[in-house]
């Protein structure tokens, strides 16, 4: 008789292979569940060591898809090793016939992140230094104002900026979204009117980021740039819709004002092409909605190689405000983060704290082990989930549908 071919050798070998003789901790995931309070989704995982780990999967737009895609995505997770965050990572994802998305880039960061929080604990240290250590030693955040007319957002601007804060970023028509209207030549001027009156308050030390928000078609978008660039804005972010990251190009040839898109993308793969043809000088991945702290690494990697930087997006509360300093601690493409309801008068830390720590505009490490925070469970149980709020219904004078 013959030898035994070659593929029938392989197929009986035993297939994964067993590393059960390997000195690594024996660690179970046992149980999985989101905790919904006041406006956050959170991810709890716990395992058979007694460690539990905690991820924030908060979408404001689509909360209750983003709890189904969770309860969806907990079975390839229950019985898993904890420490296996990238194979873990892959499985959600990849295992499912049906990919990518704001509701599975939101899942998929909470679970990451809960992970990450594991390991950390196991590890006895902070994220940040599971991730490489610090690539810097504190990051700038930039604070939002929301002024109803120019004159209140300067105000507003000149308190942020006498608390060390060194950049705003700011958007105008906020009046206008009070009564679901927007027209695209009003709004590029109320744009200049605030811009102007906001370098007039904080002189030129304090960068200003340009807030579009999608809202304008390109021509407009181009409009506001020829208007905006004697105020020196530090860039324009999202200055046309998301959808098509191509369309970006015509404004890329048309102007040499900085320009950043991110929030809206939700993996790698989304911000493939838009890095690949460096259509912006900045990208803003949103810990919680691209995938987790993962796949931000990985969209910085991408990035890096092409020169560009990112300006992490962040509205979150303590947890994912946590998350997106761990990750932008770590890498080292970062420029600058969105500072959100850390640089908050009205900080909420009911449910999860702390805040990190903000010294002249830069908020600190968090020392603890894992993401660094602890939430209180029996608080969250008694703050009843209430995102429900549509978002404005924009019409132009002609009541057809604009963007918000």
């Amino acid at each position: 008789m013959g030898s035994t071919p070659a593929i029938a050798q392989s197929s009986a070998q035993k297939i994964p292979v067993d590393l059960s003789h390997r000195k690594i901790p024996k660690i179970k995931i046992t149980k999985c569940d989101t905790i919904m309070t006041g406006r956050d989704v959170y991810v709890r995982i716990e395992t058979d060591a007694g460690i539990v780990g905690y991820g924030d999967a908060t979408n404001h737009f689509l909360p209750f898809s983003v709890e189904g895609m969770l309860k969806d995505l907990y079975p390839y997770v229950i019985g898993e090793d904890p420490q296996r965050i990238e194979y873990l990572w892959q499985s959600c994802f990849r295992r499912r016939f049906q990919r990518g998305g704001p509701s599975t880039g939101s899942a998929i960061a909470g679970i990451d992140q809960a992970l990450w929080d594991i390991k950390g604990k196991m590890a006895g240290m902070p994220v940040y230094q599971l991730l490489g250590g610090l690539a810097r030693t504190s990051v700038r955040l930039y604070s939002g104002i929301t002024g109803m007319t120019a004159a209140e957002a300067a105000n507003q601007a000149k308190e942020k900026v006498s608390r060390g804060i060194t950049a705003i970023r700011f958007r105008a028509f906020h009046s206008h979204d009070a009564n679901d209207f927007h027209d695209h030549k009003t709004a590029v001027y109320q744009q200049i009117e605030y811009l102007e009156a906001l370098r007039e308050a904080v002189g030129e030390d304090v960068d200003l980021i340009l807030e579009v928000h999608g809202r304008y078609d390109p021509e407009w978008a181009l409009k506001l740039f020829e208007m905006a660039k004697p105020f020196r804005p530090f860039f324009v972010e999202d200055p046309i819709r998301h959808e098509n990251p191509e369309a970006l190009k015509w404004l890329r040839e048309h102007t040499d004002l900085p320009l950043a898109i991110g929030e809206r993308y939700h993996s790698k793969w989304d911000f493939r092409e838009t890095i690949e043809n460096q259509y912006v000088n900045y990208l803003r991945p949103d810990v919680n909605h691209c995938g987790g702290i993962s796949e931000m690494k990985k969209i910085a990697a991408m990035a890096e190689v092409y020169y560009i930087n990112l300006v992490p997006h962040n509205n979150a509360g303590a947890l994912g405000s946590a998350a997106t300093l761990h990750s932008a601690l770590a890498i080292p493409n970062v420029t600058i983060m969105e500072g959100g309801q850390i640089l908050s008068a009205r900080q909420n830390t009911k449910v999860v704290k702390p805040f990190p720590t903000v010294v002249d505009g830069y908020a600190l490490p968090l020392e603890g082990a894992g993401l660094g925070v602890s939430l209180d469970e029996a608080a969250a149980a008694n703050i009843p989930f209430n995102d429900t709020t549509m978002q404005p219904r924009l019409k132009a004078k002609d009541g057809s549908v604009r963007d918000f």
